[in-house]
């Protein structure tokens, strides 16, 4: 009995250890990626370059030497006025895979010199976030032939031109290879048959590629002759334009002096005229003043005139009636027996008629009074 126990207990514990053993993670793996794609690669990557991270489009348009690992801005050439022209993007992801040791470019500036350990494998995302680049017109390659006229030919073997500039953003993550029989923390995946796990961040580096042309080739492509040879011509024609624009500007000139000076001679005229106009209206004031008083004074004889006009006819008009009155005022005589006799006139009849005519000539009284 005490046999069977011991071998019931024994067959327990084996399973139980068994079953532990057993109790894996159950991982999806993921394929490794072992080369980067074409249209990367062919890219110029500087080291040299990587200041210029913040400001790619003042990279645009130098001139730099490339001396082995060595790299020198020299100068730049853009033409006034004419920027490089810059575009930006956020979503033009150009790898995003997982790499190892066996990675053929691992350590190399194009993952930002991502070296990758044996036993580590590490997640990659390659970004472009920035181009910037100069349109055939905005280089000035007159400029730039006269420049190189003093440039031997060995720099110019080693001298280029900057046409055109990316900036990338490289994010890379380590994962590193974790035991299964020990619990697996953060993000895991499985590779080759091992099982791998981080709790890293990403980490960011930026990178600078460039399209480089040879100063050589870029002089063998352009007649500098002939491009000097029409320079000079613009510049002789500018030069005959910029004359005869300042010959038509002098005689422009000159006929506003002439306009200021007849402007200058009509004000004085009229500044002249202007006096004497004012002399002459003090004189027409004075006058208008004097017949104005002359007006008031014979307004005011003229209202004296037709008060006292007034006054006579209506004084007139009593002694009119006051004369047909007087003309048939009856006068009234008494004859000597006694008797009144009433006269209307006595223009013909004088005191002697009446005496004759037997008549006592005595004024009694009218009958007006």
């Amino acid at each position: 009995m005490r046999l069977f126990v011991i071998l019931i207990s024994t067959l327990i514990l084996t399973a139980t250890a068994t079953a532990q053993r057993s109790k894996k993670i159950s991982l999806n793996p993921v394929t490794l990626g072992f080369d980067l794609p074409d249209s990367y690669k062919s890219r110029t990557f500087i080291k040299g370059l990587a200041g210029f991270v913040n400001n790619i489009d003042q990279l645009v348009g130098s001139m730099i030497i490339i001396e082995g690992n060595k790299t020198s801005v020299l100068t730049r050439f853009v033409k006034e006025g004419k920027p490089p022209v810059v575009t930006t993007s956020t979503a033009d992801v150009i790898f995003n895979a997982k790499i190892d040791s066996k990675f053929k470019h691992n350590g190399a500036y194009a993952i930002a010199s991502t070296k990758v350990e044996r036993d580590a494998v590490y997640e990659v995302v390659i970004t472009d976030i920035g181009v910037a680049f100069l349109p055939e017109d905005y280089i000035p390659y007159l400029d730039i032939c006269t420049a190189s006229q003093k440039v031997n030919d060995l720099v110019k073997k080693k001298t280029y031109y900057v046409r055109s500039a990316k900036l990338t953003t490289v994010y890379t993550r380590a994962f590193r290879k974790t035991d299964t029989e020990i619990a697996v923390n953060g993000i895991a995946f499985s590779a080759n048959g091992e099982v791998y796990s981080s709790t890293d961040q990403f980490r960011l580096d930026y990178i600078v590629s460039v399209d480089l042309v040879s100063l050589e080739k870029l002089l063998a492509l352009q007649n500098c002759e002939k491009l000097q040879i029409n320079q000079e011509l613009a510049s002789r024609e500018r030069a005959e334009t910029a004359r005869m624009a300042a010959i038509k500007a002098e005689e422009e000139k000159n006929a506003r002096e002439n306009d200021l000076a007849v402007v200058k001679t009509k004000i004085e005229e009229l500044r002249l005229l202007l006096g004497e106009s004012t002399e002459q209206n003090a004189g027409l004031q004075k006058q208008i003043k004097e017949a104005t008083e002359r007006e008031h004074l014979a307004m005011a004889k003229l209202a004296e005139a037709q008060t006292n006009a007034t006054s006579l006819q209506q004084k007139a008009e009593k002694e009119q009636q006051k004369a047909d009155l007087s003309e048939k005022v009856i006068v009234s005589v008494r004859n000597k027996d006694g008797n009144v006799l009433e006269i209307i006139s006595l223009e013909e009849l004088s005191s002697e008629k009446l005496t004759e005519l037997g008549f006592d000539a005595v004024l009694l009284k009218s009958k007006q009074e």
